[in-house]
C-alpha cells in the first residue's frame, strides 16, 4: 500500500502532467507562428534558436511526465534545428517540411492523464527532514544509559562524567537489577563489565540472555580489566558493539555511545534549481523534497547570484538551454565569483550528443544528467553529489582535532549572527573560553593528553549547547561561543554550567588521573555594536576571570578594564600556541 507521503507525490505529479498538457498546446501554435516567419535562404538564428528551445523543452517535459509518444517528433525536430545553427544557420526547403512534419505529427496526439505514464516514480527513498531546535539538550529527551558493573565506585564515578557529556545514565551493581530495568524500561545501549560474581563471562552472557529475550540486540560495550582476545572473542559472539578495557577513559566512552546512539539525519541538503519551465523544475523540486532535501525553484537566470546570497545551496541543478542566458553562460557568470568556484553545478537536460555534454561540462561544471530522469536516480545523483560537497566543505571550515569551526569561520559566523541580531533586535552573546594552566597539561602529560583534553571540551560544548549556537576553536587552547537570543547573565549561566560539568571529567596520560578547568568572558550584543569590540570585551572578560583566580566566568562592561585588542590575555601559564593542532 502507498503511504500518504507518497500519495501525495503522485498527486503533485498528476497536477503537474496536467498543466504539461494545458500548455502543450500553446506551445505547437507559437511553433507554427515562428515556422510561418521562415522562408528558405532566410538568416534567423534568433527564430531557429526559438523553435529549438520550444522542441527542447517538449521533448524533455513530455518524456519526464511519461509522454512517451512525444519524444520521436520532437527529438526529429530538435536534431533537425540544432544541425542548422551548429553549421550555417541558413533556412533550406527540406528543414521547414521537416519542422511542419514534426508539428503535424506532434498535434496528432492523442494526449491525456489516462495516457500510460512510462516514468509514474516516486522516490526510492524517504529521508525525514532534520528538525532544528533551540532547546538545550538538557531539555530534550536524553539518551538512556545503563552502566552495570560490581565496583560501586567505578559505576558511579563513570555514570557522573558520562552525564557532564549529556547521556542519562542509571548505574547497576548487579545482574539481577538490570534484567528488572530492562524489563520495565529498554535503554538505547548497556554498558557491560565482563566477569561478574557470577563467573568469568557472566556480562555476556547476561547480555546473551536479554538478547533471547527481547528479539532484539540492544547496542553494548562492554568493560573489563582483561583485554586478552578470549574475553573479546566472547563480547563480539553475544553481539558487543564496542569494547573497553579498564580504566575506562569517559571520553573515549562517550564518543562510542555518540556512534551508538545518535540516530538524528544530517541537515538536509539544500539544491537550487535552475530551470525556465516552471512545471519540469517543480517535477525536479517534489522528488528532493520528498526525499527530505530542501529545494528552491528559480527560473530567471539572472535571479541567481541574489538568491544564492541568501539560499546556501549544497548543489545547483540547472537546465542547459534557456532564453536570453544559457546553462553553459551561467555556471561561467558563477565561476567568475570566488564564493561559488568549489559550488557543484549539474547539468540537467535532455541533451544527448555527447560532444555537446562535454563541452557544456569544460565550463566549470560537475555533471550531466539527461532526461527523462526517474525521481530514483535524480536523488542519488544529487544527493550523493551533495554529500561530498558537504563533506570538502566541512574540511575547509572546520578545525581538524575538534570539529568545531575554525578561527575564520566562526568570525564570520559571529557578523551574521549579529546581523541578524539587528534585523530582530534580539541579543547576541560570545563567550571566549580559555583551557587553564593548558601548557602545563601539555608540559606534564605529552600533548596526546592535551588533545584529549581540547576534544572533551569540544564535545561539552557540542553537547550541552544549542543548536542554534554556534561553537569555533579560536586557536590554541581558546574557544569562541556564539549564543543567540540570550543577554549576557544568561549567557554566563550556560557556560557557567559547562564549566562545572567540564571541571568534573577525569583524564588519564600513562595511568595517572587529572582534572581540567577553564575560564570565561562573555560579552553582549547590542552593548557593544560590532564583532570587533564584541571580541575585545569577551577577551578583557576573559582576562578578568584569569587574574581573579581561573575556573570562572566573567560579563564584559562597557568601560575598558585593560588595554584593548584581541588576544589581550598574558598569562603565560596558560599560553600554549602549537602541538594541538592549533
Amino acid at each position: 500500500m502507498a503511504t500518504g507521503k507518497t500519495e501525495s507525490f503522485m498527486e503533485r505529479k498528476r497536477k503537474l502532467r496536467q498543466s504539461f498538457l494545458s500548455q502543450f498546446p500553446g506551445r505547437l501554435a507559437l511553433a507554427r507562428d515562428l515556422l510561418a516567419q521562415l522562408a528558405p535562404g532566410d538568416d534567423h538564428a534568433e527564430r531557429l534558436k526559438q523553435l529549438h528551445l520550444i522542441f527542447h523543452t517538449i521533448k524533455g517535459s513530455g518524456a519526464s511526465f511519461g509522454f512517451e509518444s512525444i519524444n520521436a517528433p520532437a527529438r526529429a525536430a530538435e536534431q533537425a534545428l540544432r544541425e542548422t545553427l551548429d553549421s550555417n544557420g541558413q533556412v533550406t526547403a527540406p528543414l521547414l517540411d521537416e519542422l511542419t512534419r514534426r508539428l503535424d505529427a506532434l498535434a496528432g496526439l492523442d494526449l491525456n492523464l489516462d495516457t500510460p505514464n512510462g516514468h509514474d516514480h516516486g522516490p526510492g527513498f524517504i529521508i525525514a527532514p532534520r528538525q532544528t531546535s533551540d532547546a538545550y539538550p538538557g531539555e530534550r529527551r536524553q539518551r538512556l544509559i545503563y552502566l552495570c558493573d560490581d565496583d560501586p565506585i567505578l559505576v558511579q564515578e563513570l555514570a557522573t562524567q558520562l552525564s557532564c557529556f549529556g547521556y542519562r545514565v542509571t548505574p547497576f551493581v548487579t545482574l539481577d537489577a538490570l534484567r528488572e530495568a530492562v524489563a520495565v524500561e529498554p535503554p538505547s545501549t548497556i554498558i557491560m563489565d565482563v566477569i561478574f560474581p557470577e563467573g568469568q563471562h557472566a556480562g555476556p552472557a547476561a547480555i546473551a540472555e536479554l538478547s533471547t529475550r527481547l528479539s532484539q540486540t540492544i547496542p553494548t560495550v562492554f568493560i573489563s580489566s582483561h583485554d586478552d582476545f578470549s574475553a573479546r572473542l566472547r563480547a563480539v559472539q553475544v553481539g558487543g558493539s564496542a569494547y573497553c578495557p579498564k580504566p575506562v577513559k569517559a571520553v573515549e566512552m562517550a564518543e562510542i555511545l555518540d556512534q551508538l546512539t545518535n540516530r538524528a539525519p544530517p541537515e538536509p541538503f539544500h539544491i537550487l534549481i535552475v530551470d525556465d519551465d516552471p512545471d519540469m523544475a517543480q517535477f525536479h523540486a517534489m522528488a528532493l523534497e520528498e526525499s527530505g532535501m530542501i529545494a528552491r525553484v528559480v527560473t530567471e537566470p539572472e535571479q541567481v547570484p541574489a538568491v544564492l546570497e541568501s539560499f546556501d545551496a549544497d548543489l545547483v541543478l540547472m537546465d542547459l538551454y534557456m532564453p536570453n542566458c544559457s546553462g553553459v553562460e551561467l555556471a561561467q557568470v558563477l565561476r567568475q565569483i570566488p564564493g561559488y568556484l568549489s559550488l557543484p553545478i549539474i547539468y540537467v537536460s535532455s541533451e544527448t550528443n555527447v560532444d555537446r555534454q562535454f563541452k557544456a561540462l569544460e565550463v566549470g561544471a560537475d555533471g550531466f544528467l539527461t532526461k527523462p530522469l526517474e525521481p530514483e536516480r535524480l536523488v542519488t545523483e544529487v544527493h550523493l553529489r551533495a554529500e561530498r560537497m558537504r563533506t570538502l566543505r566541512s574540511l575547509m571550515i572546520r578545525d581538524s582535532l575538534t570539529g568545531l569551526f575554525n578561527h575564520n569561520t566562526i568570525l564570520q559566523l559571529l557578523e551574521v549572527a549579529m546581523a541578524s541580531g539587528r534585523r530582530s533586535q534580539s541579543p547576541i552573546c560570545l563567550a571566549m573560553l580559555d583551557v587553564d594552566r593548558f601548557k602545563t597539561v601539555n608540559d606534564t602529560y605529552g600533548h596526546p593528553a592535551g588533545d584529549q583534553v581540547l576534544m572533551a571540551l569540544a564535545r561539552t560544548l557540542r553537547l550541552r549547547l544549542r543548536e542554534v549556537d554556534l561553537v569555533g576553536r579560536y586557536g590554541g587552547e581558546e574557544f569562541a561561543v556564539v549564543l543567540v537570543g540570550l543577554d549576557s547573565e544568561q549567557a554566563k549561566g550556560v557556560i557557567d554550567s559547562l564549566r562545572t560539568s567540564f571541571a568534573a571529567v577525569t583524564f588519564f596520560a600513562d595511568g595517572i588521573e587529572f582534572r581540567c578547568t577553564f575560564s570565561a568572558g562573555v560579552a553582549g550584543f547590542p552593548e557593544f555594536t560590532n564583532a570587533s569590540a564584541l571580541t575585545e570585551a569577551a577577551d578583557r572578560a576573559l582576562y578578568r576571570a584569569k587574574h581573579a583566580g581561573r575556573n570562572r566566568v566573567e560579563i564584559a562592561h562597557e568601560e575598558p578594564d585593560t588595554p584593548s585588542g584581541i588576544n589581550a590575555v598574558p598569562d603565560t601559564h596558560d599560553s600554549e600556541g602549537a602541538g594541538n593542532g592549533a
